[in-house]
């Protein structure tokens, strides 16, 4: 199968699984209590998953530096949070696989396709610097501030990397890089919504430069150049995607030259929307096809909640509105972000319109929240149909 082949493959919905499969509660509340097994580890989020409609799985393995696959070149996730206990790093002792080639293993014995997806700046660890990697307490001068340092921008995330600096793009082409040549894996994903900050100056509400745009777009190409020897040497592709905004010029805005990226043939598949929708999902649509490239509308529970309760899980019908307008649109699939339940409706509803033809749905415009406080002036990068 040639790249080409392979970036048009049908994904009805593509599932993104944040990695937490092994976070057991301590009282057994969550009904994750048990036994340390594979059969556990994947009965959490991904066995029921079979006969739904998920194609592909997107997994998350943990945050910069810090994952629960096994590797020399970065540091392995181990940690308890909240009464919960997080085993997966357990998982290679036990079994003599890791969490990435478990979870890789059986995506392709279903036929599933698996990305790796990295999250390109998460910054959970801004709310408590216990939570900082030894790689980020090395290197404090890769980041944007330090604890208790307050920006009115870029989400107060002080301990976001700065990709300006050299060091930290190259820490991240050598991540990915090890991922990719170790692990049996069909792409790659960049989340850049994880989270939506690349350079210092959106921190302050400055304008990031093409310069700095620049800097991003020539990492994508060693992304690319390395990907295209991997595929060479195991002769099958090795795919880049991207969760960006959907909005062309907030992603530029903040330093994501996503036309660029695409006009130079740099990223296979697009992903648009997280925290935020900006445009109607025609126009990510139209910019795919200009460059061949397939588009998938982002619904993320951050964004897709209860009006009546912000803090809670959205009706379905809430869901299968937003999926519905995507479909008619033109996109190539769905795209979940926070939702792991593998028996919740969504994953059997979403993924084509004749399944939710006919099902009650609210239709209606959300771009979500947060616009400012993410990028100044962002609320007025808002296209509404």
């Amino acid at each position: 199968m040639t790249r080409q082949e392979a970036k048009w493959r049908t994904r009805r919905i593509i599932m993104n699984n944040d990695g937490n499969d092994c976070w057991s509660h301590d009282d057994g509340a969550d009904g994750g209590a048990g036994e340390k097994t594979v059969e556990n580890f994947l009965a959490k989020r991904t066995r029921p998953l079979v006969g739904s409609q998920v194609d592909s799985v997107f997994y998350c393995t943990g945050v910069v530096n810090s994952y629960t696959h096994h590797s020399e070149e970065t540091e392995l996730r181990a940690c308890a949070d909240r009464g919960a206990s997080d085993w997966a790093h357990e998982l290679k002792a036990l079994t003599g696989r890791d969490s990435l080639e478990i979870m890789a293993d059986y995506c392709h014995e279903q036929g599933w396709e698996v990305f790796w997806s990295m999250r390109m700046n998460d910054t959970h660890d801004s709310g408590d610097e216990a939570l900082l990697t030894e790689w980020k307490r090395t290197h404090p001068e890769l980041l944007m501030g330090k604890f208790g340092d307050r920006f009115p921008h870029g989400g107060n995330r002080w301990s976001a990397m700065d990709y300006e600096m050299p060091l930290v793009r190259e820490k991240v082409l050598a991540i990915l890089r090890d991922v990719a040549t170790r692990y049996d894996v069909d792409g790659l994903e960049l989340d850049f919504f994880r989270h939506p900050v690349c350079f210092r100056p959106q921190m302050t509400g400055e304008p990031v430069t093409q310069a700095q745009c620049d800097l991003m777009t020539d990492l994508f190409r060693q992304i690319r150049a390395m990907t295209e020897e991997v595929a060479a040497r195991r002769r099958r592709p090795m795919l880049i995607a991207v969760r960006v905004p959907d909005s062309v010029r907030y992603a530029k805005a903040i330093g994501l030259d996503v036309e660029q990226w695409l006009r130079d043939d740099l990223v296979d598949i697009v992903t648009g929307g997280g925290y935020y929708h900006l445009e109607p999902w025609e126009n990510l649509v139209a910019l795919g096809n200009t460059y061949g490239v397939p588009v998938y509308a982002g619904l993320s529970a951050s964004r897709v909640v209860d009006p009546t309760n912000p803090g809670g899980q959205a009706p379905i019908g809430r869901w299968r509105g937003e999926a519905w307008t995507a479909w008619q649109a033109g996109i190539s699939g769905i795209y979940t972000f926070n939702r792991f339940n593998p028996r919740d409706p969504i994953f059997r509803e979403l993924g084509s319109p004749d399944t939710l033809a006919g099902k009650d749905r609210t239709d209606e415009f959300n771009p979500g929240g947060n616009l400012d406080y993410w990028l100044k002036g962002g609320a007025k990068l808002v296209v509404e149909p």
